[in-house]
C-alpha cells in the first residue's frame, strides 16, 4: 500500500512539473487538463491515506523498518510537491499580474482621450466620459 502512494506521490510531482511548464508556455488548454488531472491525484492520495491509517495493521507498519522508510519517502515527495505547487502558485500570480499590465498597457493605446482610473485605481477606457453631461 504505501508503495502504490509513493508511486501515486510521484505521478503528482510529474504533473506539477508539467504544470509549470504550461504556465511558462502560457498553454491555457494544457494548464486546464493538467488541472483536472492533479484534482484527480489528489482525490487519489487522500483516499488512500484515509485507507492507510485505517488499516488494521497500521501500528505494525509504523514498527516496520521498510513501512518507514516508505512513509519517509512518502512525506519527501509530498514536501517535493508542495514546494513545486508554491512556485506554480507564484508563476501564475506573476502570469495574472503581467496579463493585468498589459491590458491596462493596451487600454490606454486604445484610447488614450477617454483613458482614467475607477475607484480601485486601475485604468479604465472612459467611455462614459461626457454622456451624463447636458449642454
Amino acid at each position: 500500500m504505501i508503495g502504490a502512494q509513493q508511486g501515486r506521490l510521484q505521478q503528482l510531482q510529474q504533473l506539477l512539473q508539467q504544470e509549470h511548464q504550461a504556465l511558462v508556455e502560457r498553454d491555457a488548454d494544457a494548464i486546464e487538463s493538467l488541472l483536472r488531472e492533479k484534482l484527480a491525484q489528489l482525490d487519489a492520495i487522500n483516499a488512500a491515506d484515509a485507507a492507510l491509517a485505517g488499516h488494521p495493521d497500521v501500528a505494525q507498519l509504523t514498527n516496520d523498518t521498510d513501512a518507514r522508510q516508505g512513509i519517509e519517502q512518502c512525506r519527501s515527495v509530498l514536501a517535493q510537491c508542495q514546494m513545486f505547487n508554491q512556485q506554480n502558485s507564484q508563476l501564475a500570480d506573476q502570469t495574472l499580474a503581467s496579463l493585468s499590465r498589459l491590458q491596462q498597457i493596451l487600454n490606454s493605446t486604445k484610447s488614450a482621450n477617454s483613458l482614467t482610473y475607477n475607484q480601485s485605481g486601475t485604468t479604465s477606457s472612459g467611455n462614459r466620459l461626457g454622456k451624463a453631461i447636458k449642454a
